[in-house]
């Protein structure tokens, strides 16, 4: 059986050029780590409208692939004996949660914490992300008991950056430096909000793919995703593919790489293939495919890590592009894995008692009213087109616009929990007949 990763990262000269060939990526690096060795690789535009050529030096925004770093710090106070994976987050940072708040779940994405996509510019001072955790993530409600199940939870992380900042006595950015970055020998990694952005020939330009033609974006990135006060969350980062596989190998070599790839939330439904979350990583086990993977995006570029323990291979990819991680994914996947899961003689028949899915889920995103239709369910929102959703298995609906996993289905077997785009939304109102 082929391995797409190992493949990929064998020779990344040759798949930077495949991806660069794609209209929809300007520009691409790449590195592979095989049995400890990496190699790099990069093709295309840093800049299309100015046409300057991506090096390996160029830095990039990685995005969410800063999480990866957050919990590898976590982890390594865990082996410091500076904290436990399982101590109350209300031991370090005062907050409405109780004593179920375990520092595990803000980086497995299972806090319950209604604290998704909660951007806003705190500012950049020292103070920010303390800031950020007083004056939005305390006051964010929860959609689950913690440790339930599985909603991508930047406010997790932000609140896993300041028990970082509590333990450490010092900024984030500064203990992730001294604890990380130095002893990993990075030399192109630093931090720099999206509002401090400007040309620089050393940085690439974002692009925004419309028509399957790359637009560049302003150099300056206005978008509060962008700020200090995200930065656990990866709001700040800038890196190299080559700086990223230099802490990918310090990494593989820590004693706690085999806890964070174990899977700590299972997130069932959805996303084909992904079981769920790590440490850090995100847990996939498609049957021709199990990997660890992470991704990261900001507006106009995206980037993903894809790491098969089995192979010893690891492939890390970063573009100026929205599209490309979904470019990188189309890859991996192109392996038979859709069609072995279409055929599982395992997989449950659709439901035919859609009425117990009916009902209004909400979270801090939107309202999400799931009505019964002739045709199936509907989902409607303000500022979304109405969607017809339809069932592939009990927990499993597709849409136009990505699948939709219902989960959490109490004794009269209708579901507590809607979860699409990887966010839960809460089921606070029932209109089954």
């Amino acid at each position: 059986m082929r391995n797409p990763i190992a493949e990929l990262a064998a020779d990344p000269q040759a798949t930077a050029d495949r991806l660069a060939a794609l209209p929809q990526v300007p520009g691409v690096q790449v590195a592979g780590i095989t049995a400890g060795t990496i190699r790099l690789g990069t093709a295309g535009t840093a800049d299309a409208e100015t046409g300057q050529a991506v090096t390996a030096t160029t830095r990039f925004r990685p995005g969410s692939i800063t999480k990866l770093l957050t919990a590898g710090l976590v982890m390594k106070c865990v082996n410091d004996g500076k904290l436990a994976l399982d101590d109350p987050v209300s031991r370090y940072v005062t907050g409405p949660w109780d004593d179920a708040l375990r520092v595990r779940h803000l980086i497995s994405h299972s806090s319950g914490l209604d604290a998704a996509d909660i951007f806003v510019d705190v500012g950049d001072d020292d103070g920010c992300i303390a800031r950020y955790i007083d004056q939005h993530v305390t006051r964010a409600s929860s959609l689950f008991p913690p440790g339930t199940t599985f909603s991508y939870c930047n406010g997790g992380f932000v609140l896993a950056g300041r028990v970082l900042e509590i333990l450490l006595r010092q900024p984030y950015e500064q203990a992730l430096r001294t604890c990380l970055l130095d002893p990993a020998a990075t030399t192109d990694t630093d931090f720099s909000p999206g509002h401090a952005a400007h040309h620089d020939p050393a940085a690439a330009r974002g692009h925004l793919v419309k028509s399957d033609q790359p637009v560049p974006v302003p150099h300056r990135i206005e978008h509060p995703m962008c700020s200090r006060g995200l930065a656990p969350a990866g709001g700040t980062l800038t890196s190299t593919a080559h700086d990223l596989a230099r802490l990918l190998t310090a990494h593989l070599q820590t004693p706690d790489t085999k806890t964070m790839r174990e899977l700590h939330a299972t997130a069932p439904g959805g996303v084909p293939g992904m079981r769920g979350a790590g440490l850090g990583w995100m847990v996939w086990d498609a049957p021709s495919l199990a990997s660890v993977r992470i991704g990261g995006a900001v507006p106009g570029q995206s980037g993903i890590i894809v790491a098969d323990p089995t192979a010893d291979a690891v492939l890390i990819v970063l573009t100026n592009s929205d599209q490309g991680a979904n470019a990188v994914s189309a890859l991996l996947d192109d392996t038979g894995a859709a069609a072995d899961q279409q055929t599982d003689p395992h997989r449950e028949s659709p439901p035919t008692d859609l009425d117990r899915y009916t009902g209004r889920y909400t979270s801090h995103v939107s309202t999400l009213d799931i009505t019964l239709q002739p045709d199936g369910l509907r989902a409607t929102s303000e500022g979304l087109p109405d969607l017809t959703l339809t069932p592939q298995d009990r927990i499993t609906f597709t849409s136009p616009i990505g699948p939709v996993a219902f989960v959490g289905f109490d004794d009269t077997n209708a579901p507590q929990y809607l979860r699409w785009r990887m966010r839960v939304w809460s089921r606070t109102a029932s209109t089954r007949h």
